[in-house]
């Protein structure tokens, strides 16, 4: 394992860490409304003459989608990063003379090299939406050396991302249409 992925194994598990009780408060501000929602709508289904009583149920599926997939790659995430960072590793300093080919690299060459490579990476948008979000992923797998040393970027930053955003629409979205069902409710 490098230098480079050993820091960013150790920055990754902080951030997690920093970020576990938010990310459940984010998760549970959106699934609240959406569950009333789907909760009200399934009322309102059950009571539609036509199949139109069953959009609301169906927009606060839409809405679902988002939170549970935010949901399952945070547990993803929790579960990946929970034993990075434990276990600093600490050199004691010293001088290794290794007889032999001297025209190999020094650690700080390959480091370099590797973080070079990197930011090759990062520069290639190949992606057709959000590229820079997947060429900084493809370039963080390079920096970290593969996803054997960093398992948290197998899953695709684009998704998550995705999902996030929709989760933090899906709060409004979600209280705006229980109290729309719940009117419905009481008008009908």
């Amino acid at each position: 394992m490098s230098a480079t992925s050993d820091a960013m194994n150790r920055v990754v598990a902080n951030l997690v860490r920093l970020a576990r009780r938010p990310g459940r408060l984010l998760l549970t501000a959106a699934a609240v409304p959406v569950g009333v929602f789907a909760l009200l709508a399934l009322l309102l289904g059950l009571d539609a003459a036509a199949w139109t009583g069953w959009v609301p149920l169906v927009l606060a599926g839409v809405l679902a989608v988002p939170v549970v997939v935010l949901t399952v790659r945070r547990e993803r995430l929790q579960r990946t990063t929970a034993d990075l960072g434990d276990h600093p590793v600490t050199t004691a300093g010293g001088v290794l003379v290794v007889p032999g080919d001297r025209t190999a690299r020094a650690p700080t060459e390959e480091e370099l090299a590797t973080l070079s490579e990197a930011m090759d990476e990062g520069r290639v948008r190949t992606a057709r939406w959000f590229p820079r979000v997947e060429a900084t992923q493809r370039a963080l797998v390079r920096a970290a050396g593969g996803t054997v040393h960093a398992p948290y970027l197998r899953d695709d930053l684009r998704v998550t991302l995705l999902a996030f955003l929709g989760t933090v629409a899906a709060i409004p979205l979600g209280v705006l249409g229980a109290f729309v069902s719940a009117f419905a409710l009481l008008l009908g």
